[in-house]
């Protein structure tokens, strides 16, 4: 199921991505073989862009490819490291929970204003931040329930 679930996240990205770029071409095709510009193309670039950003941020990335400071943390014996990442979790979980209503409060608030040109609600543009923020929670619970488990040791 995780194998099928990874796939699907990198599918979805994939699309995202390649939708971007399609826009992108014929956002330069129409603007310097055409020399027509399109007024809505740059808009759903960074649109997608956001969208793809914090989509593959938060099902894609794994911990280890996440810049961090771990000089302490690498020094530490395994029991240490255990009590640093359950520590790390419990925080981001935490932090990520807390963060979950204030978030969805500023994206239903935002539904009242558009995009110039799409005239796309700013709710859908920032929908993907309430996703990420739900994901990461989710990812950093799971964690801190392996660290408490029987196995903790595969998961330092």
């Amino acid at each position: 199921m995780l194998k099928r679930t990874r796939q699907f996240a990198e599918g979805t990205s994939a699309a995202i991505f390649a939708l971007l770029f399609l826009v992108f071409v014929i956002q330069v095709t129409m603007r310097f073989v055409f020399n027509k510009p399109l007024a809505w193309s740059d808009e759903l670039i960074v649109v997608l862009y956001i969208l793809m950003v914090f989509w593959s941020a938060a099902t894609l990335l794994k911990e280890k490819e996440h810049v961090m400071l771990d000089l302490v943390y690498e020094a530490l014996p395994p029991g240490g490291r255990r009590v640093f990442g359950l520590i790390g979790a419990a925080l981001t979980a935490g932090l990520m929970l807390v963060l979950l209503p204030q978030a969805f409060d500023y994206v239903k608030f935002m539904h009242r204003e558009k995009t110039p040109v799409l005239d796309i609600p700013f709710s859908y543009v920032f929908a993907p931040f309430i996703i990420f923020v739900t994901i990461v929670a989710v990812q950093y619970l799971v964690k801190f329930c392996r660290l408490l488990g029987r196995n903790w040791r595969q998961y330092i």
